[in-house]
């Protein structure tokens, strides 16, 4: 609590400091450790080798995934609303979209989505943000949505192909694979002394 004999300083002086809000910044919000960026990676890395397996027996357009419907013929099921609030427990194709959806959890799939997004510009020769080792900060819900909703409409494009879906995400697990070589390390433990009295 501020004495009355005390002043706050000035907005204007405060705003005139160099880098103070990245200092603020830094000090809120400090970078994720090695650790968490390397759990983050290898579980986007696992999403999208789940999802091109998913694609690999069976891809589908007009639809997340391909079922069974109880007189033996295929039928499409879109999104999670029309599943019952998941992905069907059997399926026997899948759209990208819906491939990504069965791989893993909802945090982990979102940053697979994001990297198959940034996968499918970069081979439309759009350079990507560079990563430096980090995390790309995670996209606004109505952002994610978009991405979500453009991949869709890829995958159902006429004349579109299983080897072109299998290719943007192979892309895209080349780049997490990068990525996960880029990221930095945790710090090695200190070598244990070894123990001269062990037979």
């Amino acid at each position: 609590m501020m004495r009355p004999t005390e002043s706050a300083p000035s907005r204007e002086h405060v705003a005139d400091v160099p880098g103070w809000w990245q200092r603020v910044w830094r000090r809120l919000m400090p970078p994720p450790i090695a650790e968490l960026v390397l759990g983050q990676l290898n579980r986007q890395l696992t999403v999208l080798e789940g999802a091109r397996a998913e694609l690999e027996v069976g891809w589908v357009q007009g639809g997340w995934w391909s079922v069974p419907s109880t007189d033996g013929h295929q039928r499409l099921v879109t999104g999670y609303a029309a599943a019952g609030g998941g992905s069907p427990d059997h399926v026997d194709g899948s759209c990208l979209v819906g491939a990504l959806a069965r791989a893993g959890s909802p945090s982990d799939v979102g940053r697979a989505v994001d990297a198959v997004y940034d996968a499918l510009w970069a081979s439309r020769d759009q350079p990507g943000a560079p990563r430096d080792g980090v995390l790309p900060p995670v996209p606004a819900p109505e952002v994610r949505l978009a991405q979500v909703r453009m991949l869709t409409r890829w995958n159902d494009r006429a004349g579109r192909t299983q080897e072109e879906v299998l290719a943007v995400v192979d892309r895209a697990i080349s780049a997490t694979i990068m990525d996960l070589m880029a990221a930095p390390r945790p710090p090695a433990p200190a070598d244990a002394p070894l123990d001269v009295h062990a037979d």
